[in-house]
């Protein structure tokens, strides 16, 4: 057979054209994939940043509003009823743990949240080292957190309690219910939020979260009105 070089260089191309071909082929591949996980990772966490956004959003609108007098957001996030006429809060004479006497309306020029609670409450106990936080918070602010408490036993069960929780607070005593019966309280915990004026501006029934972001814009929000 006679030898051809034409042929022979021919055979010697094709055979190497087919590696070739593997490795752009693989490089392709490579670069395809590659832009295909950079387009994942932008998409995705992209929509993981959109509840981000939407909440800082949401939370600018409701600060909008809150100024502008449109605070009812505000007192649903706490799950407050707004008092949208507002009226003077009932007062009563109670014994504080220092046995002094304390009256409710003693505290006008501040915000003052009304807490009925009692040391048997489990709601209440869970509730308590948040309302601490709340006023070491805002007390400088005007401030003020009355907790009157429904135990009918001792008052050291209430002053042990105190203590361990390490609350600093104002704790009146009611065993007899008075202020009960007169804010028509139903269950434990209740709060209501008096404002500067001595007015009921909003109660809640149930334990709240009063060191959270919520708590905080109602309450700076109160705080900020003026007397």
């Amino acid at each position: 057979m006679k030898y051809d070089p034409k042929a022979e260089l021919a055979r010697n191309l094709d055979g190497l054209s087919t590696p070739r071909r593997s490795i752009k082929w693989r490089l392709i591949g490579m670069v395809v994939s590659l832009v295909l996980v950079v387009w994942m990772m932008v998409h995705f966490g992209n929509q993981g940043e959109r509840p981000t956004q939407e909440v800082e959003t949401s939370r600018a609108q409701i600060r909008s509003e809150a100024r502008a007098g449109d605070d009812a957001a505000l007192y649903r996030d706490m799950i407050f009823l707004k008092q949208v006429q507002r009226a003077d809060v009932p007062d009563v004479m109670l014994k504080a743990l220092d046995g002094q006497n304390h009256s409710l309306t003693q505290h006008t020029g501040k915000l003052v949240l009304v807490n009925f609670w009692a040391t048997w409450c489990q709601p209440c106990i869970r509730e308590m080292p948040s309302m601490e936080r709340l006023y070491a918070k805002y007390k400088p602010q005007g401030l003020e957190i009355v907790a009157i408490s429904l135990d009918q036993g001792s008052e050291d069960d209430v002053r042990e309690f105190a203590a361990k929780y390490k609350l600093t607070f104002p704790i009146v005593l009611d065993p007899d219910h008075k202020a009960k019966a007169l804010y028509k309280v139903r269950g434990l915990p209740t709060s209501y939020l008096v404002d500067r004026k001595g007015q009921v501006a909003g109660y809640g029934v149930g334990p709240r979260e009063w060191d959270s972001e919520a708590a905080f814009a109602l309450i700076g929000h109160l705080l900020d009105e003026k007397s």
